[in-house]
């Protein structure tokens, strides 16, 4: 690949890339190093391109002033139109789904149909690079989506294994980097979009902008947009994507063209009735939570849209598992309260998980709720989420989630502010493990307990470290000691 090709225009020295990196470490004589301010302080490109230099690197692009370096509009554009040249072998069913919320459960249940109804399909996000349920079979990206540079190889790999279909989480910021620019949707869908990411977007009317680039711009003419149409903020999607000149399917629980109607919801499950086109489906998954009706839906709906047939589809259901951290039920038995762990991490979710678990709270119980927010993230959620768990929630037990280099007192502050204000009052725990012992021993047979942030994580980051801590495990231990 010529550089000239990479920048997508002339230069005065045009040239043969080696390769290309984003981490001035990791470059080797040849390459060419690419900065991105917008992940990466400016501050530090001028220090970071000697060092490129230094190693050997042929040139150096960024999207900030650079001395000898070549300024371009976009790096994330530069990333991509490398990953599509080194690697383009790729599944040849790429189903991609973008959202605040539900896109782990998607392409979980999506890639669970598909091996079900006889496909070999694998999927990408925030588990890892999954090609069964097994954590054997995982290897962890450390992004929701990979960068441009990580995926274009994972998806390369997957197609050299004959995988048939490949399903992949499309974050806003992987929207705004131009991550999943090389990727060939053949079908992309979209949950829903409330707050989150505001110190990256700026505003919600950036972060809306974000999630529309998947049918505006990514997804290509032809491609299917599936469309959540039970969220209303979903809608300006199927105008976005008819433009570009790809069909919409919508889904939801009701009114869609593919419909995954809840019948029944309780502690064991969701009894539903399928509907597209055909006569009623009837199925039990063992999922709870009525939005999760909503996610499989959409897996639905990608699986039709690239391709699969309705009996497929709807023949596989049945034999559905649930997905790690995602209102996964904690074993107890009487008198101890019900368990649930969430991932839980933004305040609309936040609101789901604890409407969902309310009709399980038996007569005279208490919902009790255990969640903190992350530190360097967005700040403007921790009062709004606490405000969440005090209207909602019986009893509020506020502690740490990946407090990263902030300080966690602060951060618990914020949330407590929120729990106030919705006429909650907060019981504080520095401790995370504490804050879930207390819950489990303050609770009865009737009550139910959410365990909210972390879902499937392992581990706890305080500063640069990543402590081992898994909610389900501590959950377990607790219950196993009552």
């Amino acid at each position: 690949m010529k550089f000239s090709d990479l920048l997508g225009q002339p230069v005065e020295r045009d040239f043969e890339v080696k390769g290309i990196a984003e981490d001035s470490r990791k470059v080797q004589p040849g390459d060419v190093f690419v900065w991105d301010s917008r992940v990466a302080p400016a501050q530090d490109a001028a220090k970071m391109a000697a060092d490129a230099m230094a190693r050997g690197a042929a040139a150096v692009v960024s999207d900030v002033p650079v001395a000898g370096g070549v300024m371009v509009a976009d790096a994330g554009t530069v990333t991509a139109r490398y990953a599509a040249h080194a690697w383009p072998k790729q599944p040849p069913v790429m189903l991609g789904v973008t959202g605040t919320s539900g896109k782990t459960s998607v392409v979980w249940f999506g890639r669970q149909l598909a091996q079900i109804a006889g496909r070999k399909a694998a999927s990408v996000g925030t588990l890892g690079v999954m090609r069964r349920d097994a954590d054997v079979e995982t290897e962890y990206t450390g992004f929701t989506s990979p960068t441009a540079l990580k995926l274009g190889p994972i998806l390369d790999t997957l197609a050299q294994e004959k995988t048939d279909i490949g399903l992949l989480e499309v974050s806003s910021h992987a929207l705004v980097l131009g991550r999943v620019d090389a990727v060939r949707f053949r079908a992309a869908g979209l949950t829903n979009i409330t707050q989150d990411h505001l110190d990256f977007h700026g505003d919600l009317a950036g972060y809306h902008a974000a999630k529309l680039r998947l049918f505006s711009e990514v997804l290509p003419e032809g491609g299917v947009a599936v469309l959540n149409i039970n969220r209303r903020e979903v809608l300006p999607a199927a105008a976005v994507a008819k433009q570009r000149g790809c069909p919409v399917l919508t889904v939801g629980t009701a009114n869609a063209e593919l419909v995954a109607e809840v019948v029944e919801a309780s502690g064991r499950g969701l009894q539903l009735n399928l509907k597209f086109d055909a006569v009623p489906v009837p199925v039990r998954v063992p999922l709870i939570g009525t939005f999760q009706a909503e996610n499989l839906a959409v897996a639905m709906g990608l699986l039709l849209g690239g391709g699969m047939t309705w009996a497929d589809v709807a023949g596989a259901v049945n034999r559905m598992t649930a997905v790690p951290g995602r209102m996964e039920v904690v074993p107890s038995h009487a008198p101890q309260p019900s368990v649930v762990v969430d991932y839980a991490h933004k305040p609309d979710a936040l609101q789901r998980a604890l409407e969902s678990l309310r009709p399980l709270v038996k007569n005279g119980g208490k919902l009790r709720v255990v969640f903190g927010c992350g530190g360097n993230r967005d700040a403007t959620k921790r009062p709004i989420m606490g405000k969440i768990a005090a209207q909602l929630a019986d009893v509020v037990y506020v502690t740490d989630d990946n407090p990263r280099k902030e300080v966690a007192a602060e951060i618990r502050a914020e949330v407590m502010a929120g729990v106030v204000a919705g006429g909650g009052k907060p019981i504080e725990f520095d401790d995370r493990a504490a804050a879930i012992a207390a819950a489990i021993a303050d609770g009865g047979p009737e009550d139910v307990v959410l365990i909210a942030g972390k879902g499937h994580e392992s581990g706890q980051i305080v500063g640069d470290t990543t402590l081992p801590f898994d909610d389900r495990v501590v959950a377990r231990d607790n219950l196993a000691q009552a």
